[in-house]
């Protein structure tokens, strides 16, 4: 078996606004019963929340050296394929990994190359796949985020240190160089598909065409905007 640092159902992290906060779950509350059944490991709490979306549950928690009854009803979120999971914005106390477990990973300056075109090609296939599962549905429009998570995701990064932090910047350049290219007009996507018309046609695209093409383009660009703005004030 793998080792995993040993995962305490001590609660190190409670989000503001969740399912946790709204029961009444606070940072340092020891889960210590599910509907009546000890909690042996952390799995069984994450098995009985996803397992219950919008289905209420009965947990037992210790707090300052007292057991509390607390009913938590955990939301729901699209996992695709139809499928639904519950969850409650909360997670436990994880122990230190042992030192003999941890190792610094470097590169030489030509080999790095080499391994940055490799994370590239994998960023850039993860960004076409969540596309694509936006398209056909998978992924709900609930997931796009704005500038405002992008800030959020930046200054989290920047407490793990320069190298998380610098990752961070080169994954929203890869997201916004591939999302550019997409084939919709006011996009250089949009443009290409212009010259690739034209290349083929031997003539220009109508300029009435290219306004309406525009039109349309500005009309989709700005709506994904706006509820990705949308989406980042619910998460406030």
């Amino acid at each position: 078996m793998p080792y995993t640092p040993e995962i305490v159902p001590t609660l190190t992290n409670v989000s503001e606004g969740g399912a946790g906060s709204k029961a009444g779950l606070q940072i340092g509350d020891t889960l210590v019963a599910i509907e009546g059944k000890s909690i042996e490991q952390w799995s069984d709490v994450v098995t009985a929340i996803q397992n219950s979306p919008n289905a209420p549950l009965n947990m037992t928690v210790e707090r300052a050296g007292q057991n509390l009854d607390i009913r938590l009803v955990p939301e729901s979120r699209d996992v695709g394929q139809g499928n639904v999971q519950g969850f409650a914005g909360i997670a436990p106390q994880v122990s230190e990994w042992p030192d003999n477990y941890r190792f610094e990973l470097q590169f030489g300056v030509i080999e790095s190359i080499g391994k940055a075109f490799d994370k590239t090609v994998q960023v850039v296939g993860l960004t076409a796949s969540m596309l694509k599962k936006l398209v056909v549905g998978d992924v709900g429009l609930n997931n796009l985020s704005g500038p405002i998570s992008i800030a959020k995701g930046a200054g989290a990064t920047a407490d793990y240190g320069l190298v998380y932090f610098l990752g961070f910047l080169a994954l929203i350049s890869v997201n916004l160089g591939i999302i550019n290219l997409v084939p919709l007009p006011m996009l250089d996507g949009g443009h290409l598909l212009f010259y690739a018309i034209e290349a083929v046609i031997r003539r220009p695209v109508p300029e009435k065409v290219q306004e309406i093409g525009f039109r349309i383009g500005g009309v989709i660009i700005f709506s994904l905007m706006a509820i990705a703005i949308f989406n980042d004030f619910t998460r406030l």
